[in-house]
């Protein structure tokens, strides 16, 4: 077991090391193993420090589209949210306190998923959002999956207020400063909008942690 965690951990480095350096065939080289890997195992990583990590080398195997099925990119989108809230609600419970500048990493990360892959999470959240209302026609389908949609942007902008709480200037990063200012533009959010956010936050992280227990989670 150790030693297929040491596997996992060098694998996932040499993957976003050689992404970042632009050695993109080593970086889909060892992307392809850790897919392997995962297919067989998804929780190897659960309680490492590495977890986060293999959330983002995950990120990295759908923007390439190394994957063709498009069930199977949806379920790794929310593998990716998992992994990166798993270590999101680690950092948090730290003693004595928590490390800012890794949870503003992690929060960034997890926006990004969210905000680039949107999509991927509508039928997951339209699925309990309106459990005691499934849609039977259409229009109302369509309905539910507007309003879903509405509710993805304050599910990222929950993440900037909390980034907010410990950085006022979201430290001067780009794409946090013109999401933010997007999301404002385009529609009010309130109080409301904010706790809504969380508990949807909760709610899908639990729902895809129960989908992946399960052997449910098609990825």
């Amino acid at each position: 077991m150790t030693q297929n965690i040491e596997e996992l951990r060098e694998l996932v480095s040499a993957a976003i090391d050689n992404g970042q350096s632009g050695k993109i065939k080593a970086c889909k080289s060892a992307l392809r193993d850790i897919y392997s890997i995962i297919k067989n195992d998804p929780f190897l990583l659960w309680e490492d420090s590495y977890v986060s990590q293999l959330g983002k080398a995950i990120i990295m195997m759908i923007h390439w589209d190394m994957i063709d099925d498009e069930d199977e990119n949806i379920g790794l989108a929310h593998l990716a949210y998992l992994y990166i809230s798993k270590a999101i609600e680690k950092e948090e419970n730290l003693q004595p306190e928590s490390d800012k500048c890794e949870l503003f990493r992690l929060r960034k990360d997890r926006i990004i998923i969210m905000k680039s892959f949107d999509d991927f999470f509508v039928e997951s959240l339209q699925n309990f959002y309106f459990a005691d209302n499934k849609a039977t026609d259409l229009d109302t389908y369509n309905e539910q999956r507007k309003a879903v949609l509405s509710r993805l942007p304050f599910m990222q902008f929950s993440d900037i207020y909390l980034i907010e709480q410990d950085y006022p200037n979201l430290r001067d990063d780009e794409f946090l400063l013109e999401l933010a200012n997007m999301i404002e533009h385009d529609q009010e959010f309130t109080n409301e909008n904010l706790k809504e956010a969380f508990l949807l936050h909760k709610i899908l992280y639990k729902f895809t942690y129960e989908e992946l227990k399960k052997g449910e989670l098609v990825y």
